[in-house]
């Protein structure tokens, strides 16, 4: 057989291999079974995660996503390393990549959006429905589309307490 159609079988092999793991992973009833699935695709998973029913974690690169210890992510957030918009419409246009980090106990809120090369620093919380197009600073709690900070976690933590 040809070295080059060898090469291209292994790596078309292998593209499907992490395909299906992709769609395992999120599918997956239980972190139990979900953050294997994720780590074999090659994204970074500390300890304590926790990774909601549907959520989409980089199909292409997962490679480039690092999630640290005790993060919680949301049903059906979306965390994206690659953006081909601009290819789509000028195909000589590079794919544009990023790396996306989450910082130690982090929140990404059901349906959030984290766009490449966003880094979400510790403590920070990420509304539900958010989109977020640049980093979030650490203790803060960013809210709406982009996703702009609305409080400090520490405010918003002061406010528990009250009668409803």
């Amino acid at each position: 057989m040809n070295p080059l159609k060898k090469i291209y079988l292994r790596l078309r092999y292998s593209l499907m291999i992490k395909s299906v793991l992709h769609v395992l992973a999120m599918n997956a009833p239980h972190d139990f079974f979900k953050i294997p699935l994720y780590r074999m695709r090659g994204t970074r998973i500390g300890k304590h995660v926790g990774i909601g029913y549907g959520a989409f974690i980089e199909e292409s690169c997962p490679w480039l996503v690092s999630i640290e210890d005790g993060v919680n992510i949301g049903p059906y957030a979306i965390i994206v390393v690659h953006d081909s918009s601009f290819r789509c419409v000028e195909p000589a246009s590079p794919i544009k990549t990023g790396k996306v980090v989450i910082k130690k106990n982090a929140y990404i809120g059901a349906g959030a959006i984290i766009l490449p090369g966003v880094t979400v620093n510790e403590r920070a919380i990420v509304a539900a429905g958010a989109v977020v197009t640049k980093d979030v600073p650490a203790g803060t709690v960013v809210a709406g589309i982009p996703a702009q900070p609305i409080k400090t976690v520490d405010e918003s933590l002061k406010g528990t307490g009250e009668k409803r």
